[in-house]
């Protein structure tokens, strides 16, 4: 296995939400990378398109694994800490200048079958193939020069999507009910005939199928009334809204606190990944948060505005598209809180068990597409999960975001508890501090200026 997967596999690449394709390609002609060691460095040529590749790729295998609760991570420069102020700059310009769609063929070499969508949905398409086959990038790719044709794999892959692409177009009006993982089911050879369960190896080519999908969205959930029971009336949403904040501590408590100031570790089982984290929050939706590894640090923030992203040693990136959405929902000051306003519409839609606790199920749409589901403990009113979907152009990836463990922050309580349980497994984060109300200039969320070249 080869430098760059050691990295990969070891968490190095935390927060690999994808740089986009445009920084990527102006990269300086030489970068470090993780050595045999999963982190020593070491010096490597690479002419710029290659290069290109090679991070774009890196990113892909990355599959977004740290998807975080409130979405993102704050840059410090090299030396800085989170206490320390940096110098005032202007505030930023918050209006977004309209410009051109760059496509994944104007950004990739030898995109084909998804050349036309934008490029910063080309990555996350890629990452819906890993989790939606159960492999990695060097199932298709060949990791020393991915823009290479010469696995089979790769052509099969394109077959594949121009299939699944026909499907849904010839028998489902062009919506999107066929995908990878209707087939596949997270194994790289969908099973082609059904044999017995007592024989059957689930996870090799041929075995048996995995259990059936769940249900459509608007399904009763589990637990509900047998058929012909009379229906337990539901609160309304401004009900379970209003439960919510005075489980948190009343509208009054929480308006005093307008700022946060985190600090505890983030976990990955399943990468074997352990680190220290800070983060910082002002209210409304500005964040900021950084992840310490022992090769640097992983900084990404909103300003309320822009979403970016640094990586050491790497240009800043601004997020866009659907990681723009999903930054924007993070960085809100207490999740869950304002659904009326950030939201065309909710509704109550039953009651499920979160754990040991029955959650009323709150589901919200945004305008245009695409919604997300709150659960409200039953009890205690406090919010215990927030499910999504990360969307790709091939399918959707399913994201729940758990809170646990409240207590009292100055009147008002915080969960110390966050899990993101996502495809390649669940990422935790611990807080074992958090202070309210430092003074927090805005400049500290903005997008870092680009250093000038030498």
């Amino acid at each position: 296995m080869n430098a760059k997967l050691r990295m990969i596999q070891s968490g190095a690449w935390l927060f690999a939400t994808l740089s986009s394709p445009q920084i990527v390609l102006r990269l300086a002609r030489r970068t470090q990378i993780i050595g045999e060691d999963g982190f020593g460095l070491m010096k490597i040529a690479f002419s710029w398109q290659k290069l290109a590749l090679g991070l774009s790729a890196v990113a892909i295998c990355a599959l977004g694994v740290f998807s975080q609760p409130a979405g993102l991570v704050a840059r410090t420069s090299s030396a800085r800490s989170l206490a320390a102020q940096p110098a005032a700059r202007p505030a930023p310009d918050r209006q977004q200048t309209e410009k051109k769609v760059v496509t994944a063929n104007d950004a990739y070499m030898n995109v084909q079958v998804l050349k036309d969508i934008p490029s910063d949905q080309l990555l996350p398409a890629m990452r819906y193939i890993t989790s939606a086959l159960g492999v990695e990038c060097n199932f298709c790719h060949d990791t020393k020069d991915f823009s290479s044709d010469d696995k089979p794999e790769k052509t099969t892959a394109r077959n594949m999507m121009k299939m699944m692409f026909a499907i849904n177009k010839d028998n489902f009006n062009g919506r999107r009910e066929v995908t990878c993982y209707t087939c596949h089911h997270g194994i790289s050879h969908a099973a082609n005939i059904p044999v017995s369960i007592a024989v059957a190896t689930p996870n090799e080519p041929g075995g048996a199928m995995p259990p059936a999908n769940r249900g459509p969205e608007n399904a009763p959930p589990a637990g509900a009334a047998a058929a012909g029971a009379p229906a337990t009336p539901m609160p309304t949403v401004d009900a379970i809204l209003a439960k919510y904040t005075a489980a948190l501590g009343g509208d009054a408590a929480i308006a005093k606190i307008t700022t946060l100031s985190e600090k505890g570790t983030v976990e990955m089982p399943t990468r074997g990944m352990h680190a220290s984290v800070e983060a910082l929050r002002k209210a409304p939706d500005e964040a900021l948060t950084i992840v310490h590894l022992p090769m640097g640090e992983f900084a990404q923030g909103y300003d309320g505005a822009v979403a970016w992203q640094q990586r050491p040693g790497r240009p800043v990136d601004t997020s866009e598209g659907d990681e723009l959405v999903r930054t924007k929902f993070w960085a809100v000051f207490i999740p869950g809180l304002d659904i009326k306003k950030d939201f065309s519409r909710a509704q109550v839609l039953g009651v499920e068990k979160i754990g040991d606790h029955d959650a009323y199920r709150v589901i919200a749409f945004r305008a245009g597409s695409g919604s997300v589901r709150f659960y409200f403990d039953q009890q205690s009113g406090l919010l215990l999960r927030v499910s999504e979907r990360i969307e790709s152009p091939l399918g959707a990836l399913p994201q729940d975001t758990d809170y646990s463990d409240y207590r009292d922050v100055n009147g008002v309580k915080i969960p110390f508890s966050i899990t993101v349980a996502h495809a390649e497994g669940p990422t935790i984060y611990k807080w074992e501090q958090i202070d309210a109300n430092a003074a927090l200039d805005d400049s500290r969320f903005a997008r870092p200026a680009e250093k000038p070249k030498q």
